[in-house]
């Protein structure tokens, strides 16, 4: 029944919303694909978008067809991976938490998130997924960086990296975080020793983890940054990363890089004109940069408050645990001690992101943008909850009391409570309303 809800919804959204292709960037990947398959896979992408998506999409297109057609297929495409996504979503929530939690993360991914933009030509569905994967797997390396399955999953890390990568080129902040904080855990780990020595077997066993990462992530992607480096002098090069996120505006690239070729080879443009980082901070003043992440967190905060719906569950759950923490101030010290480093990770991968995301609102903003965080922080937060404070999450009903209430079920029961009131309004409001291409 609730496969059938969810399709239903999927289809109002396919025939009542995305019905221009034109509209967001789908065009683009509908002739993206078109471009590959005519050229037999030999043409040139633009480097504005990543070209897994593309190449999936192209298997469907036949000469002949028109771009409505394909956009048609392109939307089948993207549910038929969402279809896929969130079962393997459900299998990975349900191996690390209760079932009764697992199904709601479930069904809020369903029916908040996934319901919405599984109908787009867009590769932001496959993206999540595999961004979800690798942050789950690198925080895999650094809660156990030693043991007989280390290394098979350092290089399936590596692999499931660069096919990220190649998705939606946003994933190198991430593996440079896990890179930095694997080598700090083994260069602190050494120096816990004493006397101090050369070091030993433990501590190359765990250099071998971020190590293998990176090796596998770029044998990955070698092809597609080889061909980057020879058309566009750049291995990693990317107009939004390169370029973009260094002006104050769309219309400054519009009439900058973009007007002088970035697409198609290095811009033909004096070189004093060509956005860099250097150049950005030198011409800013603290003030101007300071009020563009302020900006651009407000941003943030309106666009997802007046989404589809999923953020009122993300704050309920991050409130849980954020008042549970404060609570039990010694237990979250503990934890946090025990398990130092993959906190370290986590803090600085989502703090990292949103400021970039922040940074990166003037030249385009919207839900799809920030969402890339919201499977790894809702399984985050459930984790915190339901597995590392577990013992804390019975509470008496009074003082003198012997009877007991479990905050993580009192959660879970909101949660479905919230779930059933706002998957009617969902399904039957706005679903058929609310564009999910942003």
């Amino acid at each position: 029944m609730l496969t059938l809800l969810y399709l239903y919804g999927v289809q109002q959204q396919s025939l009542l919303v995305n019905t221009d292709l034109t509209r967001t960037d789908q065009s683009a990947y509908l002739n993206t694909a078109v471009l590959l398959r005519t050229s037999g896979y030999t043409a040139l992408t633009d480097r504005a978008r990543m070209p897994a998506f593309p190449f999936l999409l192209s298997l469907f297109y036949e000469p002949g067809i028109t771009l409505d057609e394909l956009f048609v297929r392109g939307k089948l495409l993207n549910i038929a991976i969402s279809l896929v996504s969130l079962p393997l979503l459900f299998g990975i929530f349900r191996r690390y938490l209760p079932l009764f939690t697992a199904v709601n993360l479930l069904l809020i991914h369903a029916f908040t998130l996934y319901m919405f933009k599984a109908p787009f030509v867009q590769a932001e569905l496959l993206f999540y997924l595999l961004n979800f994967v690798a942050y789950l797997l690198m925080c895999r390396l650094l809660w156990q960086p030693v043991g007989k399955r280390m290394w098979p999953t350092a290089v399936f890390t590596g692999i499931v990296l660069g096919v990220a990568h190649l998705t939606k080129a946003s994933v190198l902040p991430g593996l440079a975080l896990f890179g930095g904080t694997a080598v700090l855990q083994a260069v602190w780990g050494w120096w816990q020793k004493r006397p101090w020595q050369f070091p030993d077997r433990h501590f190359w066993q765990q250099m071998a983890n971020p190590a293998l990462v990176l090796l596998f992530f770029l044998l990955t992607i070698w092809p597609y940054i080889q061909n980057s480096k020879a058309q566009f002098g750049h291995y990693f090069y990317n107009v939004n990363a390169t370029f973009y996120m260094w002006y104050d505006h769309w219309d400054d690239v519009e009439a900058g890089t973009k007007a002088h070729g970035d697409r198609i080879g290095w811009p033909t443009m004096p070189a004093d004109e060509i956005p860099t980082a250097a150049k950005y901070f030198q011409e800013h003043t603290p003030g101007q940069i300071g009020q563009r992440f302020f900006e651009g967190a407000l941003v943030i905060l309106i666009t997802t408050t007046q989404s589809y719906g999923y953020v009122i569950y993300l704050a309920l759950l991050s409130g849980i645990v954020f008042i549970l923490a404060l609570m039990n101030r010694r237990k979250t010290k503990q934890i946090i001690k025990n398990h130092l480093f993959v906190s370290l990770f986590v803090a600085s991968y989502f703090g990292s992101y949103l400021l970039l995301y922040a940074w990166f609102w003037p030249i385009s903003s919207g839900n799809r943008f920030v969402l890339a965080l919201f499977s790894p922080a809702m399984f985050t937060l459930a984790f915190i909850l339901y597995r590392l404070f577990a013992k804390q999450l019975p509470l008496k009903t009074s003082r003198h009391s012997e009877q007991t209430l479990n905050l993580g079920q009192l959660l879970n029961w909101a949660f479905f409570a919230i779930l059933s009131v706002d998957g009617y309004i969902i399904l039957t409001q706005r679903i058929a309303t609310v564009y999910g291409g942003f």
